[in-house]
């Protein structure tokens, strides 16, 4: 096995690596950096065409977005994913291994002669994956955004594995806070601001960090008024069709939360939109809206270079305050220390 990093290391976003394996060459992830001059993955058309199978660790754009510009160069192979994350995607490849139909979490399964695949759940958002791949003699594990500290995904712990080499999540480089850490700095922030009556925006991904920060804000605050846009209302009301991707004791609690309609009328209280960057007008309106009234806009993840979000925290309009959903160096190395890995590439930094 030959890995190449085709993007994600160095930088935040671009997710993509290329292992050459005999006739078994394979992607994982092909994710692209929104706002810079070279979005996509550093790949030739014929290495592209030499591609039997990509493999997609959960939907994310930095992991994902990519997927048409690949197969406009060529790209003519299978594709491998959990059944959420293909439901999660704006694409449907044509031809595509649904692994957790192929086998349960935590088995290998063969999909090649010779080549086998075992996967778990990553922690990140429903449908977010790991896998460790074998070849021959040979084996690579790849993370994915891997967290093991979460308060609503499950987690498939990576203990006792080996690997000639182990592509690692290490988001979060040298901070040496914890997820725990960060958790306690958004709630006193968000105490504060609830006392002095401010409504609070927080645009969130579509799947991932939102229903975290949402239930971590409620059980602090359950009595603040919680404001979501349609399409967290609606993963809340389907929340049992993809419950296995969740910790079971907080299904309830999460559908449990009130919650009003954007549109809804507060004076102060927790907005969320699932717009991370602000991209649409009609919620950079309602930010714009927020700030006139003395509100506040907090951005808890990575915000993408000349994006909406990324002017508001360059200009002061907007505040950051991290929600952790990758690892940091020390959360890494922590892991390493679990398992056996020969050759370690940290990514995501």
């Amino acid at each position: 096995m030959n890995l190449i990093v085709a993007g994600g290391c160095g930088e935040h976003g671009r997710n993509c690596m290329l292992v050459e394996n005999g006739n078994n060459n394979f992607l994982m992830d092909c994710g692209i950096m929104p706002g810079v001059d070279e979005p996509y993955p550093c790949l030739s058309d014929i290495q592209i065409q030499s591609v039997k199978w990509l493999f997609i660790t959960h939907s994310h754009i930095d992991h994902t977005g990519a997927y048409t510009w690949l197969c406009e160069r060529g790209f003519s192979g299978n594709v491998v994913m959990t059944r959420e994350t293909a439901r999660q995607l704006p694409f449907l490849p044509e031809r595509i291994l649904l692994i957790d139909e192929l086998t349960p979490a935590m088995s290998a399964v063969q999909i090649a002669d010779g080549f086998s695949v075992m996967w778990g759940r990553s922690g990140h958002c429903a449908g977010s994956v790991w896998y460790n791949i074998s070849s021959g003699n040979k084996n690579i594990l790849f993370s994915g955004d891997y967290l093991e500290d979460t308060l609503i995904y499950r987690c498939d712990f990576i203990r006792g594995s080996t690997a000639d080499i182990a592509v690692l999540d290490s988001a979060y480089g040298e901070s040496e806070q914890l997820p725990n850490d960060y958790r306690r700095e958004l709630i006193a922030k968000a105490e504060i601001l609830l006392k002095q009556k401010k409504k609070v925006m927080f645009p969130v991904p579509k799947y991932g960090r939102g229903l975290e920060l949402l239930l971590l804000l409620y059980r602090q605050s359950p009595d603040a008024p919680f404001i979501l846009d349609a399409h967290l209302q609606n993963e809340i009301t389907r929340i049992h069709e993809y419950e296995s991707w969740l910790k079971p004791e907080i299904i309830t609690e999460l559908q449990n939360i009130p919650f009003g309609n954007i549109d809804s009328f507060h004076e102060h209280g927790f907005v969320f939109v699932s717009d991370p960057q602000l991209k649409s007008s009609e919620r950079q309106k309602q930010a714009e809206k927020i700030i006139d009234n003395d509100g506040i806009i907090i951005i808890t993840g990575n915000a993408d270079s000349n994006s909406f979000s990324e002017n508001l925290l360059l200009s002061e309009r907007a505040s950051f305050l991290r929600y952790s959903v990758h690892m940091s160096d020390k959360e890494r190395l922590a892991l390493e220390r679990h398992n056996c890995f020969t050759n370690i590439v940290p990514y995501h930094k």
